[in-house]
């Protein structure tokens, strides 16, 4: 079995970079949201504020390098010498409500003093005209709370994670060894994965609130299917088949390093990693070309 921590409390940040900065945020969201949590949060210990000079405020070299959503809106960073951090904290038991009211007011924020926001968790830029929408009721992933990066290729072969897990208390999925080929099956895969233990954690939290340990089997299976759940979307086309999937810990890599859990080979796969990727992932998980509509409410 795998032994998870679970934190007593998580914080989500999100800023937003402005070139307008608010003399009271707060006040300002106060009126504007739509999410009855989010009107709870204002003014409560659960939700931070602090506006300070981008330079200032520590965040200024992480939205540098930062994914944008729209490249083509990079320019908007350079007029932002403002960053409002707004930051929510709450036990991992509370999510995703916690984590989409503060989202929706620093959505609020970005809105009322035209700034773009970072999502700390993800390591994302959201769209510009993120500012105007409004918080989906129905939850998934897909609607900017999960991002994949490639951080590193040897040899062709690439190593991937997510980012966005760890503020609802689970650790980040990694993948090594992927072939260049099976980028896109991997990264469905990996989306396929975090949709299938993410529901799975926030159901044990339930049952088990105030619990700092979870102890999880090593291996999983993971459903093609669920890459529409991942985009709350019909299904279409072929489903896609399940592959058994080994869970393993990653090393850590410092006192203070955040946990990753490394996909894998099922034990007794006696062949080279990559003949996994290529010749089990890359044909059970299914091909989605585009984003798929979201359903409706």
């Amino acid at each position: 079995m795998i032994d998870l921590t679970v934190p007593e409390s998580v914080a989500a940040p999100f800023v937003v970079a402005t070139a307008h900065p608010l003399d009271d945020p707060a006040a300002v969201a106060r009126g504007r949201v739509r999410l009855p949590l989010a009107a709870e949060l204002l003014g409560s210990s659960l939700l931070r504020f602090r506006a300070r000079p981008a330079a200032e405020s520590g965040y200024a070299d992480l939205i540098g390098g930062a994914a944008w959503a729209r490249p083509e809106e990079a320019h908007l960073l350079g007029k932002a010498r403002h960053h409002i951090v707004v930051t929510g904290h709450a036990p991992p038991v509370s999510q995703p409500e916690h984590a989409q009211a503060a989202r929706e007011i620093a959505r609020v924020v970005a809105e009322a003093c035209d700034g773009v926001v970072y999502d700390a968790w993800s390591h994302q830029v959201l769209p510009h005209a993120f500012r105007f929408g409004a918080e989906h009721p129905e939850f998934c992933l897909a609607d900017d709370w999960l991002a994949t990066f490639v951080t590193g290729e040897d040899e062709g072969e690439l190593h991937l994670v997510t980012a966005g897990l760890h503020r609802f208390g689970f650790p980040e999925l990694e993948a090594a060894g992927v072939p260049g080929g099976n980028l896109f099956a991997a990264v469905t895969l990996l989306r396929c994965l975090a949709v299938g233990l993410i529901d799975e954690h926030w159901a044990w939290l339930a049952c088990h609130p105030g619990a700092r340990l979870r102890r999880i089997p090593p291996e999983t299976w993971v459903e093609g299917a669920d890459v529409w759940r991942y985009w709350a979307a019909e299904p279409a086309g072929v489903a896609g088949a399940p592959v058994r999937v080994r869970l393993s810990p990653a090393p850590p890599e410092g006192a203070d390093a955040l946990p990753y859990l490394v996909a894998g080979p099922p034990a007794g796969f006696d062949a080279p990693a990559a003949l996994w990727w290529n010749d089990i992932v890359d044909l059970a998980m299914p091909y989605v070309p585009e984003a798929p509509r979201r359903t409706a409410a």
